[in-house]
């Protein structure tokens, strides 16, 4: 049975325990959270997303990889449309996990079916996929991915916390 009020609750605490560096104290909270969590509540897609990057931070990618994926279907069925923003952000943290793991055609298949022109945060998955495809060995189309993301930016601090990161993974 839901008790979505007390859900909300533990999630909030798990997520402060993790984000104090508490991971291992969040777990069980983010466990029951997820038990008695309304199946249509519009948080459901967090819980999962920051479970998921709580059982990353433990070193615990496969229970991760789980989470993340199910917030990614959570969101896509709430929104029923892949180009919302909750479905970008979902897809793109679902590929980071991916590109973590050293996973990037998995990665790059994960940002795809959201990615046209104009959709809400295309800069973020432009990101992403340049990042894959140059893990991928393909530097071409990461820096023609890389040019895109740094045109769709929405400002100019972006573009440059972008071209850093394009810098660190190898793009530029």
């Amino acid at each position: 049975m839901s008790n979505q009020s007390h859900a909300s609750q533990l999630a909030k605490q798990a997520f402060d325990f993790w984000q104090g560096g508490q991971a291992e104290r969040a777990v069980p909270l983010y466990q029951e959270a997820l038990r008695l969590a309304d199946p249509q509540h519009l948080g459901l897609p967090d819980y999962h997303g920051e479970f998921a990057g709580t059982l990353s931070t433990l070193g615990r990618y496969a229970e991760a990889r789980e989470q993340y994926q199910l917030a990614l279907a959570v969101q896509r069925q709430q929104d029923q449309d892949e180009f919302t923003s909750g479905v970008v952000v979902a897809r793109h943290f679902l590929a980071e996990h991916y590109l973590h793991c050293n996973e990037p055609l998995l990665a790059l298949e994960t940002v795809e079916p959201s990615l046209k022109n104009g959709v809400t945060l295309e800069w973020l998955l432009r990101y992403t996929k340049a990042v894959s495809l140059s893990a991928l060995g393909r530097p071409e189309e990461a820096c023609a991915e890389a040019a895109q993301a740094l045109e769709k930016a929405p400002s100019k601090e972006k573009r440059e916390e972008l071209s850093v990161l394009f810098s660190g993974h190898g793009v530029f």
